[in-house]
């Protein structure tokens, strides 16, 4: 059995061995701080023994104690706030704890001592039930609901954990099926009309689609991708689009720096250049030329996009921002404290600058490509 499964297993022979644990440990401790010669050589005087292990006799009180502190006091009066009724409810326990230990000492005096109870020391008569019945009981108490209020924190807390991660699945998830639907359709629509008019790009379209809906279907499922995968399937996406807007758009990509080793988040730079270049499009209806520039250098991978045109003016959205960095709250899921996103306009140009830290040391080799689609 694992400790952690010890700790919070809520199984009954796992809560049934961490009590036994408890306990066990409890008694040793209780017989040793009672275990107090006076002098050394009563170390060896088995009376010293004797006289530790008659005082286990309080020992009930602690376990008393301490299943009252974690299966009422703990749920009905701390977990609720009742603070009043807490006091309260503690007086009325103390005094119990007391009078018990009272009737336990004088239970001892009758077996142990040969003394009427009158003519018995002060410190056997009340300092003794004070100390075995207030003081550790309590003690005892106090201790173990820390460790239980501790433990429900903790576990609270990992219930948190694992609803905020289900959350952000489920957004991420969201997120990414964004990408497919209306891109599918107007693919497909496309991609009819190629065909209908027998143009000789009609076969290239239906490749690089189906280029792109494997990369849904399939890659993007995955934690993370080569940055050559990634960059692949971007140019996939802009030929196509060449395609569908052949006299309209004018598309230059560029990759340089080091990519062995490199991987990203599926749709984390797809996502950036298909939101701009679709709300580009739809900004307007004149000719665009889009610079594409993809770095991999000392662990970053840097995206440097620029749409000439008068797509720039028609972007910028009522807060300043550009509706084309809708990707923000993807990155920031994949991402997050860990790339920097820049956009701007000026004369009709738009500018995005993007950096992801990828956490990878560079690669040894180097390379550069040049690709105009």
């Amino acid at each position: 059995m694992k400790t952690n499964d010890l700790i919070f297993s809520r199984q009954a022979s796992s809560r049934l061995l961490r009590h036994l644990i408890f306990w066990l440990v409890f008694v040793a401790y209780f017989y040793y701080v009672n275990l107090m010669p006076s002098k050394p050589q009563d170390i060896w005087d088995y009376h010293t023994y004797q006289k530790a292990f008659e005082l286990m006799i309080y020992f009930p009180i602690s376990i008393v104690s301490v299943y009252v502190a974690l299966y009422f006091v703990l749920p009905r009066y701390i977990a609720r706030e009742k603070y009043v009724g807490l006091l309260f409810i503690l007086a009325v326990f103390t005094l119990v704890y007391f009078l018990l230990a009272l009737w336990l000492t004088f239970l001892l005096a009758r077996l142990t001592r040969h003394l009427p109870w009158a003519e018995l020391p002060v410190s056997f008569k009340w300092f003794q039930p004070i100390r075995y019945g207030i003081g550790l009981p309590l003690t005892s108490a106090a201790l173990t609901t820390t460790i239980k209020l501790l433990k429900n924190m903790h576990l609270e807390e990992k219930a948190n954990e694992l609803l905020r991660r289900r959350k952000i699945d489920t957004e991420l998830q969201l997120i990414k099926s964004r990408f497919q639907p209306d891109f599918l359709l107007d693919s497909l629509q496309h991609i009819f009309l190629l065909t209908l008019n027998r143009s000789d790009h009609s076969p290239e379209a239906v490749l690089k689609l189906s280029d792109l809906l494997s990369y849904v279907l399939y890659d993007n499922q995955q934690e993370d991708l080569p940055l050559e995968k990634e960059f692949q399937v971007i140019g996939s996406y802009l030929a196509l689009k060449r395609l569908f807007h052949p006299s309209r758009l004018n598309v230059h990509v560029r990759a340089s720096g080091h990519w062995s080793g490199y991987r990203v988040a599926p749709q984390a730079l797809l996502s950036v250049v298909e939101n701009c270049l679709e709300e580009a499009l739809k900004s307007s209806s004149g000719p665009l030329t889009l610079s594409l520039e993809l770095r991999a250098e000392n662990g970053e991978v840097s995206l440097l996009l620029k749409c000439s045109g008068q797509a720039g003016a028609g972007m910028q959205g009522q807060r300043g921002d550009f509706r084309c960095i809708s990707s923000r709250r993807k990155l920031d899921l994949l991402y997050h404290g860990r790339y920097q996103l820049e956009v701007t306009t000026e004369n009709g140009q738009l500018s995005l600058s993007l950096t992801l830290d990828t956490r990878r040391s560079p690669a040894l080799t180097t390379g550069q490509l040049l690709v105009t689609i």
